[in-house]
């Protein structure tokens, strides 16, 4: 066996792929703190680049109609920025929307909670005094008590000495995760501000980094990847919003209709955590259903009764034709992403599995395609060669 230098080189590359795997699994403990210190390094970048990518959404739209065809130059290069500031004040728009619908009526229902639990828990004081059925049992457990007051006491206020410098250096780590918090978060809108500023240039220059350093072909297919990628989470961000305001507003029509208090609040509430697919409605249902509660116990149930009936639908009809659609995926890979993503990786993995698993559709469909296309030429051409036009020697004698 022959081997020259570039087989000389694959081998070598295969005992160390092999070496190196070998080495990770025996010090997963150590890769992982490894990782987890890159990402704490890269933290910053990611999450500028994943503002960038919600920014740029009504961006495009701004950049579509604003000043599009201009010949003006200073018109020209303020586009672009003031595109970015369009975009910035739409988003906090839409947040400033949210929280004056929620804000209001949370702080009334807080209000309503804070005057209905005093008189609540007066009920049920009152209910045992006067119940002869647990007198016995209470007057029992109370004499059976025997709390020495100066020595517990004492062991508190020991507990509150000790725990004062723990408490003191929680504080200062606390403080310190709020600072740090805000300087990354600082960072990562600057540093989206200047992907969202020079995107095209960013783009020519990843395009041009892996025509030069990979091959043609491997080049070739990993930029289809990642425009595929980038194509598919922008239409899943889109449907996902979209199926989020069906929701909301159909639970403040419902609500209307069956009289229910705070639908306003409610409905924005419930479609605000719908962003997190199937179950994060659920979230504003717990809030909505105790509100309702402290109110009126019959309301709460037929809430319930109301929210899970529009729950079957968004799950089943809405969300698999809204999102599915607007990502390419069938309905039922939408219901089996997300179950299979919520098994593995909880509400992150709900949020990411459909687009994911549409990526990945996409590329099997297109592979399948090929793979069937080129079968297909192979076999006709097989069929042409075995079965060639009649010879000479075969045509009819005249």
């Amino acid at each position: 066996m022959n081997l020259d230098k570039k087989t000389v080189w694959k081998l070598i590359g295969i005992v160390a792929v092999g070496v190196l795997f070998a080495w990770t699994l025996q010090n997963l403990s150590y890769v992982g703190e490894l990782l987890g210190w890159i990402g704490n390094i890269l933290w910053p970048l990611v999450f500028g680049f994943c503002i960038a990518f919600v920014l740029n959404l009504p961006m495009r739209f701004f950049e579509r109609h604003l000043f599009a065809k201009t010949k003006n130059k200073q018109l020209a290069a303020l586009r672009r920025p003031l595109c970015i500031v369009l975009s910035i004040v739409a988003i906090c728009a839409v947040l400033a929307l949210v929280i004056w619908l929620v804000v209001p009526e949370l702080v009334g229902a807080v209000t309503v909670i804070v005057d209905e639990v005093p008189v609540f828990l007066g009920n049920v004081q009152k209910w045992l005094v006067e119940s002869d059925a647990f007198r016995p049992q209470v007057e029992q457990w109370i004499g059976a008590l025997q709390i020495d007051w100066n020595a517990t006491m004492k062991k508190l206020l020991t507990v509150v000495t000790e725990s004062a410098g723990s408490l003191l250096d929680g504080t200062v780590s606390v403080l310190s995760g709020i600072f740090g918090s805000v300087f990354n978060f600082i960072m990562a809108f600057i540093f989206a501000l200047y992907i969202l500023l020079g995107k095209e240039t960013l783009k020519g220059q990843f395009r041009r980094m892996a025509q030069a350093y990979l091959p043609q072909h491997f080049a070739q297919r990993t930029l289809q990847v990642l425009h595929l990628t980038g194509r598919i989470f922008e239409n899943f961000v889109f449907g996902q919003v979209m199926e989020a305001c069906i929701l909301g507003t159909l639970c403040w029509l419902g609500m209307g209709i069956l009289r229910l208090p705070y639908a306003t609040m409610i409905g924005a509430l419930v479609g605000f955590t719908a962003l997190i697919p199937i179950v994060g409605a659920w979230a504003g249902a717990i809030v909505g259903a105790f509100m309702i509660g402290m109110q009126s116990f019959s309301q709460a149930v037929i809430f319930i009764v109301f929210l899970l009936l529009l729950q079957q639908i968004e799950g089943n009809v809405i969300y698999p034709r809204v999102v599915g659609s607007s990502v390419g995926l069938p309905a039922i890979w939408v219901l089996a992403s997300i179950t299979v993503g919520g098994s593995l990786m909880g509400i992150a993995g709900m949020l990411f599995a459909v687009p994911v698993c549409s990526i990945l559709y996409s590329l099997t469909r297109t592979s399948v395609n090929r793979r069937l296309e080129r079968r297909q030429a192979v076999q006709q051409s097989l069929h042409e060669q075995g079965s060639p036009e009649q010879s000479p020697q075969e045509q009819p004698q005249q």
